[in-house]
């Protein structure tokens, strides 16, 4: 069995990470999460991809709203806006154990790898989930009247402002993981997630990127776009409000420096040949990952397909 290094956003790669979660052995998978909206927020804090892939994994989200825990109540919240103070932010009662205890740990020297290690054994997961840096790095939304941190853009303003570009902060002092030694793995597995706030705050960090550009014969992307339709979240709407055609082919030259493999959804054959003149490798299969099972079988398929190769 070869050993896969996943690059992972939010919902749409913790769907994709759960596959391969039930379909190796956790000695061959490793799953770098974005960082890049992450944030302080009433002191605590959270980092609200590397929890989701971590609640996924652990059996734990709440399947309804596709983020935080499943059986959650919501006193502190509640008791928060009586006081009248912001609550546009959602943290649950057992979601917020979660920020205080990783809080708490970094306060107390831990790294945040370390952080997210120890919480990973709280959730009885192996040690195999990582963010992507252990330096921040902030993502903002340009628009057109002006800056917006992430988590303003996307939860408080619900996506709404008309996106122009996006910034990254901290990138002169951040650099990717040193706990995740590249050379290790045989394939590198671009989850479906947002190629713009999610996995392009990773390809910002210059070791990563430079690896990818040099063995891009590894790397295997998984279309987040599905017959023209955002498989999760917005990036059809980012993609319409820059310009370009929200398609496989635009996903395809995101990446065309980074990758040379793609897998599309059957009903995207029709953009194989262009595909191909791009350079990259294609093979459908069914990415709509609306069952634990459907979520297997994409897993299970991309794994024959690269351990055949």
């Amino acid at each position: 069995m070869k050993n896969y290094l996943l690059l992972c956003g939010g919902v749409g790669g913790a769907k994709l990470a759960l596959g391969f979660k039930n379909s190796i052995d956790a000695d061959n998978l490793t799953i770098a999460v974005n960082t890049g909206d992450d944030f302080i927020h009433l002191d605590l804090k959270i980092c609200p991809d590397l929890d989701t892939v971590m609640y996924t994994l652990a059996g734990e989200s709440d399947l309804s709203k596709g983020w935080g825990r499943k059986d959650e109540s919501w006193n502190m919240l509640s008791a928060l806006g009586a006081m009248k103070r912001e609550t546009w932010f959602q943290l649950g009662d057992k979601d917020l154990a979660t920020h205080i205890q990783r809080t708490n740990l970094i306060k107390s020297g831990q790294s945040l790898t370390q952080a997210t290690h120890n919480l990973c054994e709280s959730f009885n997961l192996p040690k195999y989930i990582f963010p992507m840096s252990n330096q921040p790095v902030e993502t903002y939304i340009q628009t057109k009247n002006r800056l917006l941190s992430f988590q303003e853009y996307f939860v408080k303003l619900k996506c709404e402002p008309p996106v122009t570009d996006f910034v990254f902060k901290g990138l002169d002092k951040a650099e990717f993981n040193k706990d995740i030694d590249l050379s290790t793995y045989d394939e590198i597995i671009v989850c479906p997630s947002n190629p713009y706030v999610s996995i392009n705050p990773m390809l910002q960090l210059s070791s990563l990127k430079n690896y990818l550009q040099d063995f891009s014969e590894k790397v295997s992307v998984i279309s987040p776009i599905v017959n023209a339709q955002s498989l999760k979240g917005p990036t059809a709407k980012m993609m319409n409000e820059l310009g370009y055609e929200v398609s496989v082919i635009t996903i395809a030259k995101f990446y065309k420096n980074y990758s040379k493999r793609i897998f599309i959804d059957s009903s995207d054959l029709n953009e194989s040949s262009e595909l191909n003149e791009l350079g990259y490798e294609v093979h459908n299969n069914n990415l709509i990952m609306n069952s634990t099972n459907s979520k297997n079988a994409l897993a299970k398929a991309i794994i024959h397909q690269l351990e055949s190769k």
